[in-house]
């Protein structure tokens, strides 16, 4: 009898493993949240992301934040972004709310990041622009994750954001800018075939974006055939680079690569200058600002640059720059993702005229469906087509790198 019941359960028992198998097996992919493809097509996992209904009473506005650099070497980034999101905020009404831009300055740095996001959770916003710098959002998602807040960088550009160390991709993360998986190739291609300079010398910022930058050009300029003499880091606001200088000097690459911002770029490439005047200097976005020519002058006539974007054209980069000149009095092009950041603002805005309810004189906002329409939106922006993958990468744009060189103090693009 024993014999025959082992029998009879055998089936049963291997039916039901292979039905719990199965379900691990589905539990592993969906990782307790959303799930979906990813643009190349492996899978995108979410963590869990702590998402809400939020109400906001009576004649009170809707708050949208903004993290980036307000004050120190690089405001001259994060101050024209701001006014930006601002200028995409004005006048705008949703079910008769107006809409408040809360800046913090989070000084591009890590800790900055983190300490502006709690600031802004704490004021109560319902999304955010930025942060600006990798470094800053890498430090704030975990924070921005567990309250459920949609925050979308206009710049961003770092590989850690969307691919980040713990796996789980943040589901409250979005860029309307490109990566650097992106720029570095691009910037490789350039220096080796185009520039000829089959030796480079690395110096980087020891954050998340100048590591990211390094790691994306140095594996994509080895690939093009070329060969790294060096690479050296810097931490942010140093001045004195004569030690990096000398080393460079003695290595006599055809390039000096610099993945950093123009605050570090203009003492460097004085120095730099003053020892060697003909080698090639090739940076990213991060250096693609008139505040390097101001400050390196003559020094910076040569430079290479590159910014992961389409150079702008286009009636809607024309209505946006009019009127952003015409508001602030800063030239459309003076600083790099003004347009990005427009543009970030806008789709916020526009996937809350789409969820906001009003109810017993509150208005409700389900900041899950707010993320999901976020994600969805596709956008003919001031910088060109939007459109969100399950990274949260914007896939829209056809010619997402372009390339400059400083000429009669005046960034000159590249034709290609």
């Amino acid at each position: 009898m024993r014999n025959m019941i082992e029998r009879k359960g055998r089936p049963r028992l291997a039916w039901l493993l292979l039905l719990a198998a199965f379900a691990m097996v589905l539990a592993v992919a969906c990782g307790g949240d959303d799930d979906d493809d990813d643009a190349g097509g492996g899978e995108v996992t979410y963590g869990k992301a702590g998402f809400k209904t939020v109400e906001i009473a009576s004649g009170q506005p809707i708050k949208i934040g903004y993290s980036g650099p307000l004050s120190g070497d690089l405001k001259g980034i994060g101050e024209p972004i701001q006014k930006a999101v601002e200028l995409a905020a004005k006048d705008k009404t949703i079910k008769g709310r107006t809409i408040q831009v809360i800046g913090k300055d989070d000084l591009c740095s890590a800790d900055g990041g983190a300490s502006a996001a709690t600031q802004l959770l704490q004021e109560g916003v319902v999304a955010v622009v930025g942060p600006v710098c990798s470094g800053a959002v890498v430090a704030a998602q975990p924070q921005y994750e567990a309250a459920g807040i949609t925050h979308v960088s206009p710049s961003s550009t770092a590989h850690k954001p969307t691919y980040p160390d713990r796996g789980q991709v943040f589901q409250t993360f979005l860029r309307t800018t490109y990566s650097d998986d992106i720029q570095g190739p691009a910037q490789a291609k350039f220096a080796y075939k185009t520039l000829g300079a089959k030796t480079a010398y690395i110096v980087y910022d020891t954050d998340a974006y100048g590591t990211g930058l390094r790691d994306a050009f140095k594996t994509a300029y080895e690939k093009e055939g070329g060969k790294i003499l060096g690479s050296e880091g810097y931490e942010k606001k140093q001045t004195d680079f004569k030690a990096v200088v000398t080393n460079i000097k003695n290595a006599k690459p055809d390039l000096v690569y610099f993945a950093g911002f123009y605050s570090e770029a203009t003492p460097f490439i004085k120095q730099l200058r003053a020892e060697m005047k003909d080698v090639k200097f090739l940076g990213g976005d991060g250096v693609k600002n008139d505040e390097f020519i101001k400050g390196a002058g003559a020094d910076a006539e040569g430079a290479y640059l590159s910014l992961p974007s389409p150079v702008y054209t286009g009636e809607a980069y024309k209505t946006f720059g009019d009127l952003f000149e015409k508001e602030t009095g800063i030239k459309r092009d003076a600083s790099p993702f003004v347009a990005e950041a427009y543009d970030a603002a806008t789709v916020i805005i526009r996937a809350l005229e789409k969820v906001a309810e009003e109810k017993d004189g509150k208005l409700v906002i389900d900041l899950k469906k707010l993320n999901e329409e976020i994600r969805k939106t596709e956008l003919d922006g001031a910088s060109g087509k939007i459109k969100f993958d399950a990274r949260g990468e914007n896939v829209g744009g056809a010619t997402p790198v372009s390339l400059f060189q400083v000429k009669n103090g005046a960034f000159e693009e590249i034709k290609q």
